[in-house]
Order: C-alpha cells, then structure tokens, then sequence
C-alpha cells in the first residue's frame, strides 16, 4: 500500500487523570446518534480516557472542540464510551479524525488509516448485534509512539453503512514514482478485475474464486478487493534486471507469530483464537490485509478476535506487536489461515516451487507498509486474494520478495515490488516469473 506520510500537528504530553463519566441514553433508533457528546463540545464527558487525552480547540472537524491525544511508547491514547443498543440490529459507528494510525471501533468492528494527509477523514465500520447484546463499547485510539491524533463528530446509527477500509487523504503528496498506487479508498463492494487481463503461469494461478467446497463457508460471498479502484491499463515493457538484488528478507529481532491458531465460522461471523507471544503488548490480524482487530496482551493465556465480515476463501494474517516503536515493533507475519468452505480456519500456504507469470511493477516509496514493516528491498506489494501475506517467493531479475504491503492498482496476478529512487522507475513494467519459496 502506497503510505502517503501526512504531517501531523505535534503537541507535548499533557498530564490528566482518567476521566469517566456514565452516558444514559436509550438505544440508538433510526437516524438517532447513541453517542454521548459526539462532538466533546463538553469536554470529555461520557468519556473514558487517559494520559494526554483532552478537549481541545484549534484542530477540529466542526464546532469549537475536538479530542486530541497524545500516543506514547507504551499507551495507545485510548478513549472508551459504553453506549446501550439493541439486540439483533445493525450499527454504523462513524467519525472524523486526523493523523497517523488512527483507530476506531465497536464491538469487534474496527477500521483505522495510517494517515490522513494532515486533514480531517471520515473513517465508518458497520457490525450487527447478537441477541443478547444490550450495550457496546466505542472506542478510538492512536498506535504506540506516533504522534498526536485528533478525533470528532462520533456518531453510532443504526443500519449498515460502507465502512470496511479507509478513504483517502484529501491532499496526497506527487508520487516520486510512475507505477506507485494511490492510497486506499473507500467501498464495501467489490471492484473491477485489472484493466490489463492476467496471464497464468506455466503451473496454474493462484485464485480467489470458490472450488466447489461444501459446507457453511460455501455460502459466503466471494472476497472483493478492499478498493473501488480501477487500475490504468499499463504497457508491459522489455525485460531487464535491477541493478539492486532483493537478499531474503531476516525476520531475525522481531517477535515470531502467535501459535494454536484455530477459528471457526458461526453464523456470519468468524472467531479466532490463537496463543500469546511472551513480549507481546498487542496483537493485530487481517483478512486479506484489512484489519480485523486488535487484542492487547495483558498475560491472558489465549486471545481472540471476531472477524464480522468474513468472506469465502479469506486469508488471514496475525501478527504479535512490541512497543518500542523501531521497525521491528511489528513481529513476524504467521503462515496464512485460510476459512475453508468446511467453515474452520486452517493453515493455508502456495506449494514451494509453484512457477507464475506476473506482472511485476515498482515503488519506491519510505516509511511503514500496511503490516507495519518499514519499506525495504525485498518488500513486496501483492493481492492478497492471491498471495497471502507472509508468502515468500522470488522474482526473475529481481531477487527476493516477502509478501508484507498492497496498493490500490496491484489487483490480480501483479507484485509490486520495492526499489530505491529512480531504480523503481527504470523498472518500468515487466512480465517476469515468480517462484513460491
């Protein structure tokens, strides 16, 4: 995924004490906002926050006050609010904010942006209640050492809206490369195959559509790809080698990946469950590289996580996370999972040795991906319908990739692959073969 590197507004650490504060409102109904103070026109109130959070003016979406928080090396600059609901009923949770990896969520449903672009963007997730739920938990927060986020205009409806990945930055900065991907956009639905038609491989292609399985998996829709984008047509020129060589990438210094995955499809939803990583202050997983959740580690013997938007043949990816804020915060990624039409979560890995013909393009963009591993030689971008995150595979003239980013444009059998300056133009676009490792 193309990171546009937004510039947030910097603020120091600002002392308060927790603040919480009780919000009784009846159930949201249709059009109702059962959010409490959506706007913290009155300060934090039916809010619970820590450290740095306060109501502040300068930086806001709409009227005079807006939350702002600071992160820090060991604290998310979370902000909570329990707000009553209905059993059985569809919500959409919506809101403004503005900085680097911004989050916000309600009951297992969450979405985040790694930047807004030093803008105010609408992020919006969608989830249903059970029978048995009455009341969920909203929240907002920011991620282990970046800068200060700004959040407003909370609002919790019922009914489904679009939510599921972020919008783009209004104010992007020009790409310094011709093949890069724009940010991601919005859209639950799915898009467009690329414009350029994909050519298989001598031994057949990854694919993400359903293979006559039987069971509760079956019934799931295919998996869109997270953006309405439709790629340009892209000529494929002659090929010719980088003169960088991708090395392997060493995954040595970081934490390994969480163990005892399983999961299962109940429903219209799907839990994981997996083991704790002794180190690990958090954990993130994704479903075709789009965030399902979060879990922090508070020395529980097992974690888990609701994916309430699972599709057929999802792949899914876990990732243990440290606090220190250097590039190896973000643990190994594990083996993919994949959901079997059988409705069980299983490992899921492309056969070492598989030869494809894909596209292959270049960035050379710096800063994090969208896994959180730093832009590197031998970072690669991919469709992970396709090649799941954590899938190692070699591309002639290239070297190694270690499948860890998206972007927008890289839909189908194409790999982005990384490159510095003007390395990643002289690239161009070429048809090479890719080999499983």
């Amino acid at each position: 995924m193309r990171r546009w590197r937004g510039l947030a507004i910097g603020a120091g650490c600002v002392t308060a004490a927790v603040v919480a504060i009780a919000a009784w409102v009846l159930p949201a109904s249709a059009g109702t906002n059962a959010v409490g103070d959506p706007g913290f026109e009155s300060g934090l109130s039916g809010w619970s926050c820590g450290g740095s959070a306060s109501a502040a003016t300068g930086t806001v979406h709409s009227g005079t006050y807006a939350l702002k928080a600071t992160p820090t090396a060991g604290d998310t600059a979370q902000c909570t609010q329990t707000v009553p609901v209905s059993p059985n009923t569809t919500y959409t949770l919506t809101a403004w904010v503005n900085g680097s990896y911004v989050y916000i969520g309600a009951s297992g449903a969450s979405i985040w942006t790694p930047s807004t672009g030093g803008a105010f963007q609408q992020l919006s997730t969608s989830f249903t209640t059970s029978s048995a739920t009455t009341s969920v938990t909203v929240f907002v927060h920011g991620w282990y050492g970046q800068p200060t986020y700004y959040a407003d205009d909370f609002a919790l409806t019922t009914g489904s809206g679009g939510g599921g990945t972020t919008a783009p930055p209004t104010t992007p900065p020009v790409s310094p490369s011709p093949t890069k991907s724009p940010s991601p956009t919005s859209g639950p639905s799915p898009t467009k195959s690329p414009t350029k038609s994909p050519t298989t491989g001598p031994t057949g292609s990854p694919t993400t559509s359903p293979t006559g399985g039987t069971g509760p998996g079956a019934s799931l829709a295919a998996c869109p790809f997270w953006s309405t984008v439709t790629p340009p047509a892209r000529v494929i020129g002659p090929s010719h080698n980088a003169t960088s060589q991708a090395p392997m990438i060493s995954l040595s210094g970081r934490l390994p990946a969480p163990s005892t995955v399983t999961g299962a499809l109940s429903g219209s939803s799907v839990t994981i469950t997996f083991s704790r990583v002794a180190g690990a202050v958090a954990y993130r997983v994704w479903r075709n590289s789009q965030s399902v959740g979060w879990v922090d580690d508070w020395g529980q013997a097992t974690l888990s996580v609701t994916d309430n938007a699972p599709c057929r043949n999802a792949h899914y990816t876990i990732a243990a996370l440290r606090s220190d804020g250097s590039d190896a915060s973000t643990g190994a990624l594990s083996q993919p999972y994949i959901l079997a039409d059988s409705g069980a979560v299983q490992p899921y890995a492309l056969a070492p040795g598989t030869q494809l013909q894909y596209e292959i393009t270049s960035y050379n963009d710096a800063g994090q991906t969208a896994s959180g591993f730093n832009t590197a030689l031998g970072i690669c971008a991919v469709d992970t319908r396709y090649i799941p995150w954590g899938t190692r595979f070699k591309v002639d003239g290239y070297g190694y990739c270690y499948a860890a980013d998206i972007g927008t444009w890289i839909q189908g059998q194409i790999v982005d692959v990384w490159l510095p300056g003007a390395e990643a133009d002289a690239w161009g676009v070429q048809q090479r073969t890719i080999t499983i490792q």
